[in-house]
């Protein structure tokens, strides 16, 4: 076959190829179009990131939902004591009663009468067994995160909150026709003495003021523990009607201040600067 020179040199210089001998430009590496491993790592790390700090933001926004909600929850509380003292000669609904005969004691969060001012509704309770926690109760008057823990009793009223059960006047436990309440005329600093405040038991006492300390469970107790479960604070109600939030190193103060005769427990004594 006749070769042509001058048609092969072109060729060469254009496409590298002389006879199918590739020449050193045509044997370069090739490279995918793709993400290397180290880029894909890098990008994995990223988006980790971005979703540890996203569910840590979540995380926070939810703990301030749970705190606003609690702390309008603990206000229908306060409402709905108002309405039974206005209804029953200014004395606030007892922590616990009886009858005429020492018997049938009826605590605070059972008595119809105020749950009737709570719900607003006496249907809504009506059909809920005595001694069950009032099961029968919408949920929206629960603290929210006892209600998402769904531990021992969650749905009871004294899983969520407390009613303040120290200094009470009124009679002793048993006694014919004892009803141990506060009213408004006794009541020399309702806006510093508490009323309602979260907790797992539905008196809340001053010796219950620390065990969250030492055992942060949820769970329906009998021990008057005070519920630190609000970003470390408990929220409380105070008897004028206004809420606030106190932590486990304020109720060491009260504690050192008077203890269960602080004001705070309806004591005389009263905090540092009042």
């Amino acid at each position: 076959m006749q070769e042509y020179p001058a048609i092969s040199q072109a060729v060469t210089a254009k496409t590298g190829f002389h006879r199918g001998i590739h020449t050193q430009q045509s044997r370069r590496p090739y490279r995918s179009s793709g993400f290397t491993l180290v880029e894909l790592l890098v990008v994995i790390t990223i988006i980790a990131v971005l979703a540890a700090l996203s569910g840590f933001g979540f995380k926070r926004l939810r703990e301030k939902a749970d705190v606003a909600t609690t702390i309008s929850r603990i206000r229908g509380f306060s409402r709905a004591n108002a309405l039974y003292a206005t209804d029953h000669n200014g004395k606030f609904v007892p922590v616990y009663a009886f009858d005429k005969d020492g018997q049938g004691s009826m605590m605070w969060h059972y008595n119809r009468a105020y749950l009737e001012a709570l719900i607003g509704d006496k249907e809504e309770f009506e059909d809920a067994e005595p001694f069950e926690g009032i099961d029968g109760l919408p949920e929206q008057v629960l603290d929210p995160v006892v209600i998402r823990a769904k531990k021992k009793y969650w749905s009871r009223i004294s899983a969520s909150f407390g009613y303040n059960g120290e200094n009470l006047t009124g009679g002793a436990w048993g006694e014919a026709n004892a009803a141990a309440a506060r009213s408004i005329a006794s009541m020399s600093h309702p806006d510093e003495t508490c009323a309602f405040i979260t907790a797992t038991d539905w008196r809340a006492k001053q010796s219950g003021g620390l065990l969250w300390e030492k055992s942060p469970v949820e769970g329906k107790t009998g021990d008057g523990k005070i519920a630190y479960r609000h970003q470390g604070k408990a929220v409380v109600s105070y008897f004028d009607g206004h809420t606030g939030l106190i932590s486990i190193n304020d109720m060491k103060e009260i504690n050192l201040r008077g203890g269960v005769n602080n004001v705070f427990w309806g004591g005389s004594r009263r905090s540092s600067g009042r």
